[in-house]
């Protein structure tokens, strides 16, 4: 379809969609609304079309909805402070690398929009099975806590009806072969090899992709993609974590379990720091990194040591260090992801084995991440004697009271610290070369590298290509257009030009979910949709064990269409989920969960358990219009849609 017929279908569409909400659909055993409930979202987005699509749904089972649109900041404040609406919409992400969402759905969670608490039916279940998930050290069993915990909160608690997640889309070369593609590029990277040259190509020992100007590097702080990327390709994370398992082919090569929250972690002794450049001032003109003299190289804060690729052997105190980096709040605004440690230290008579003591302490089942500690172990690791100090000031971590020396406030703003941020070095495959704002970040190969291959604990591995470009493109039709040229290796798609490439042989396409949940919200302490209602539960034969709004919410649910939604806000651009938790943990995702799938039958069956003896017959509707309040809408959907048309491509969830 031509753009501009999309555009006049989409303002028929919304402007029929605009009127709709204002025509009752009454029953004709009725001839009232059986509800009125407020729906807010934030502007600026696709967000408030979904907002008149609802309304439409919810109109044709006798629930009024009044549309309000607020910006940003006002509605955050409403969404965590005032919980002045009855249903809303939203998009999370996920804060850590685990499944724990404790933050969203407890009591007292930070993000408990839904207003849960121990009063509601089954939530009291519901916050045990997720606590219980992190009291276990076993991952399957966390495993089958999340299915059932996800069927329970979707079954009969139901604070939300999950939408979309969105899709990504990217492409690479063909003539590059990936080893096992349930591999990240990074693993893959020692297996890969070249099967000749593609259009464009001129060297098979770089690969090129496409980088962004960064301000931070240290893993302390970043939060940028393109940032962490460049981090990952210097470092190694202290345990590598492939299918929710816990593997032995990274820096630590084994463990020993000691009792249910004591573990041992032993280091391979074959691992060092490469060098500690200052890239800060390198060109491309600049010598090769391995001419730099070795006065040249950034000494650190403990007694002005340096690395140069063969004299800082890693060891039990780089992970400790790395921790409890991590869990204090002077060098971390992450803390709470480690309050799960009760001590860490290096063992007193192997300097390559490290102990963790898990917290256990009744008191805070809030520290108890005992099956994600294995997550939180994934963490890169950091050089402890370039960045830890030698100051005996002894500070504390927030999870339980750990000593950690030479942490101190204001260590941040060391020459050490500020300069890692822009010119960091690990003990990963490739090593920053130079960074050229605006143009190109370029790394090399490591020579120094352990060489040991994440997939199959390969020894002798090496990276595919000596250097890897970045390079800095302002904008995305350039991109397409470096990228088909064969001038890029790989890069991130449209829609449109996935759909383009999909077949053609000279390349490699992929789609992913993305990491966002976006999802509809109720309210449970407002009237109808919860309230009073959450605590009467059905005498409807088959349905005793839910409550009357639970009832009410499980209609809404059925009368809402996903899937038209989808197709017209969204061109079919996002990925329809059916869990609280989100897709791309696939892991414990429950992919046989409870589905409401658009069913007007099924929504009528739950309004009539509900009390409404309307819906408890086959009935025909009549329809009446508002026509002034149909006008003003008009009105108001040429002033909301218009002038969104030329972003509205640009402005995804």
């Amino acid at each position: 379809m031509e753009k501009n017929m999309k555009i006049l279908v989409f303002v028929t569409l919304s402007s029929l969609m605009i009127v709709s909400s204002c025509v009752k659909n009454i029953n004709v055993n009725s001839s009232v609304a059986i509800g009125q409930l407020v729906f807010k979202t934030n502007g600026g987005g696709v967000r408030p079309y979904y907002g008149l699509f609802i309304a439409q749904y919810l109109g044709n089972i006798g629930i009024d909805i009044e549309v309000k649109v607020e910006e940003w900041t006002v509605f955050v404040g409403t969404l965590l402070l005032t919980h002045d609406y009855d249903i809303g919409i939203v998009a999370l992400v996920p804060d850590y690398l685990t499944p724990d969402m404790r933050h969203v759905y407890t009591t007292n969670g930070t993000l408990n929009m839904f207003d849960l608490g121990p009063d509601i039916p089954y939530n009291n279940e519901s916050e045990a099975m997720q606590n219980s998930a992190f009291s276990t050290t076993d991952l399957d069993v966390c495993k089958q806590i999340y299915y059932g915990w996800q069927q329970l909160m979707m079954d009969k608690i139901v604070p939300m009806l999950p939408l979309y997640s969105g899709k990504y889309y990217s492409a690479y070369w063909s003539n590059i072969i990936i080893y096992d593609s349930n591999w990240g590029f990074m693993a893959n990277l020692p297996y890969m090899h070249f099967d000749g040259y593609h259009e464009g190509q001129v060297s098979l020992d770089e690969l090129n992709f496409v980088g962004s100007d960064y301000t931070e590097l240290n893993p302390l702080f970043n939060e940028q993609e393109d940032s962490k990327f460049i981090w990952n390709l210097e470092s190694e994370s202290i345990i590598l974590i492939h299918d929710s398992k816990p593997r032995k082919d990274g820096i630590v090569n084994d463990w020993e379990r000691i009792n249910e929250t004591h573990y041992t972690f032993t280091i391979r002794d074959n691992v060092y720091w490469n060098p500690s450049y200052n890239i800060t001032k390198r060109t491309i003109n600049s010598a090769p990194l391995s001419d730099t003299p070795t006065g040249e190289l950034m000494v650190g804060l403990k007694n002005a040591e340096y690395s140069d690729g063969t004299n800082q052997q890693v060891t039990a105190k780089d992970a400790v260090f790395t921790l409890l980096a991590h869990a204090n709040p002077i060098t971390s605004g992450d803390t709470y992801a480690f309050h799960w440690i009760k001590a860490c230290y290096v063992d007193p008579e192997d300097d390559m084995t490290f102990h963790i003591e898990i917290d256990q302490i009744p008191a805070t089942p809030e520290h108890e991440f005992y099956s994600s500690f294995w997550y939180f172990m994934n963490v890169d690791i950091l050089p402890e004697f370039f960045l830890n100090s030698s100051d005996p000031t002894i500070t504390y971590t927030e999870g339980g009271g750990v000593e950690c020396s030479g942490l101190y406030d204001g260590i941040k703003n060391t020459p050490q610290w500020q300069t890692f941020s822009f010119s960091p070095f690990g003990c990963g495959m490739y090593m920053l070369d130079y960074y050229m704002k605006g143009s190109t970040i370029v790394l090399k190969r490591s020579p120094y590298w352990f060489g040991v291959g994440a997939i199959d604990g390969q020894e002798g591995m090496t990276p595919l290509v000596e250097t890897i470009n970045l390079r800095i493109i302002g904008d995305d039709t350039s991109i397409k257009f470096e990228f088909l040229a064969g001038r890029l290796d790989s890069c991130g798609l449209d829609k449109v030009t996935y759909n383009q490439l999909v077949g053609d042989p000279r390349f490699h396409v992929a789609m992913g979910e993305g990491g966002n949940l976006i999802f509809i919200f109720y309210n449970l302490r407002r009237p109808f949709i919860g309230k009073q209602a959450n605590y009467e539960f059905l005498d409807t034969p088959g349905k005793e064990e839910y409550t009357k709004g639970v009832a009410i919410r499980k209609a809404m649910n059925y009368a809402i269409n996903r899937v038209e939604m989808n197709e017209v806000v969204n061109e079919g651009d996002c990925l329809i989920v059916d869990s609280v938790l989100y897709i791309c943990f696939p892991d414990y995702y429950n992919y046989n969960i409870i589905k409401y799938d658009y069913n007007l039958t099924a929504s009528y069956e739950w309004l009539c358990a509900a009390g409404y003896s309307q819906y408890c017959t086959t009935t025909t509707t009549t329809t009446t219009i508002d026509t002034t309040k149909s006008t003003l809408m008009m009105v108001l959907v040429v002033s909301l849609i218009i002038p969104s048309l030329y972003t509205f491509r640009r402005k995804r969830n």
